[in-house]
């Protein structure tokens, strides 16, 4: 049972009930939505899996009248190694699905199985035609771990350097941690990488993380950007997700959100209070409850560790910039926030992701020269991607 915060009346309003049920190995195969009040069908989600355990087709069905209507899909294909190899987003039109956009990725790998490259293409819905668009070499060093990952972008027919990650090491490389990494972009005129910013993360056993994010201010100077802080209690459940700038010498507050909860004797969530952070109140506020119950027993499964690759191009940009990132849980929307160098909002936007793969051109044209950062509330925690508008 969900229930949003209204301010202005200082209570729980608007609750909807979800039912679940589950397929033989645990998976969630539908979700059912009604009105907590008047017990009226609202909508229904549909998820199937392969062989491999993954997402392969979700649809959500919109209650009209007497039945259910379709109104989305997605749909997925992964290779042997479990990575995308198709991403598809339909919309029900008359009584067909139409196709409004994918992304489609082509890998290679080494002898062990570890990921070399990957090109990846975009549907243009008003062609009907796949678009390459760029892509990324992977440099496996002697313990088959990434040493160097180098983003590119597709110009006038020819792959161009765009981004590059090095020296970077690996705090768990089954999960793709790093705790250190450094980033350099492509300098078109001197044909040479610059160094830009700089990444430290350290981890606690129980999943949680502070990374510390700098960029380089002048030769051998780098200052403090963001902090990213993502806590969890011992049961793995998520408490804390909050980011920070660096203003006057100090970390200030510029998104949070906190999560409190309550078990049951059993140790299961039974109700979960989501608050976000008001920088002008300089406090938490009541965004969303959520409350559980008629618990099941599911057997033992696989987790999945978060393995998500974000790229934001080209970059640099004197207009627009495409985000693409792939590798989510399934979830519904995503709030997207761009901020400036002071952790300032200023633009915010609203998307959803296609089974895990996100692909959005962000239009930056109106926002004077300087470094943004492209941010990204998940169901895994913050995404925070940098970009310099020229």
């Amino acid at each position: 049972m969900r229930h949003r915060w209204d301010l202005s009346a200082n209570r729980w309003i608007d609750g909807v009930a979800g039912a679940r049920t589950y397929d033989a190995r645990g998976n969630t195969a539908q979700i059912v939505y009604t009105d907590s009040a008047t017990n009226a069908p609202l909508e229904k989600e549909l998820y199937i899996y392969n062989a491999q355990n993954l997402l392969t087709e979700y649809v959500q069905q919109l209650w009209s009248v007497s039945t259910y209507e379709n109104a989305e899909r997605a749909q997925s294909t992964y290779d042997a190694q479990g990575n995308l190899t198709l991403d598809i987003y339909q919309e029900w039109v008359g009584n067909a699905w139409v196709t409004r956009n994918g992304v489609r990725f082509t890998s290679t790998y080494n002898p062990a199985g570890v990921l070399t490259s990957q090109v990846y293409e975009s549907y243009d819905e008003g062609t009907g035609i796949w678009e390459p668009q760029g892509r990324a070499l992977y440099t496996v060093d002697a313990s088959n771990r990434w040493s160097e990952i180098i983003a590119q972008r597709l110009s006038n027919g020819s792959y161009v350097n765009e981004e590059r990650i090095v020296n970077i090491t690996w705090y768990n490389w089954t999960k793709l941690l790093p705790s250190y990494y450094e980033v350099q972009e492509w300098d078109v005129a001197s044909g040479t990488w610059n160094d830009s910013f700089r990444s430290s993360s350290t981890y606690q056993p129980n999943g949680s993380s502070v990374e510390i994010s700098q960029y380089l201010a002048a030769p051998n100077t780098w200052i403090n950007e963001s902090r990213i802080t993502s806590t969890y209690d011992n049961f793995g459940n998520q408490i804390l997700d909050q980011s920070e700038s660096w203003d006057n010498n100090a970390w200030a507050i510029f998104y949070s959100t906190q999560y409190l909860l309550a078990y049951t004797t059993g140790n299961q969530v039974r109700r979960t209070v989501e608050q976000s952070y008001d920088i002008t109140l300089a406090g938490y506020e009541n965004y969303s409850l959520t409350t559980y119950d008629n618990f099941l027993t599911l057997g033992t499964r696989k987790a999945t560790g978060l393995e998500v690759a974000a790229t934001l191009h080209p970059n640099p940009t004197l207009s627009t910039t495409t985000l693409d990132l792939a590798g989510l849980r399934e979830q519904g929307t995503v709030q997207a926030e761009v901020l400036s160098s002071v952790g300032q909002v200023v633009q915010v936007l609203t998307l959803r992701p296609r089974q895990g793969v996100i692909s959005q051109e962000l239009n930056l044209s109106t926002l004077p020269a300087g470094i943004y950062t492209v941010r990204l509330r998940t169901a895994e925690g913050i995404i925070a991607k940098r970009v310099v508008k020229q």
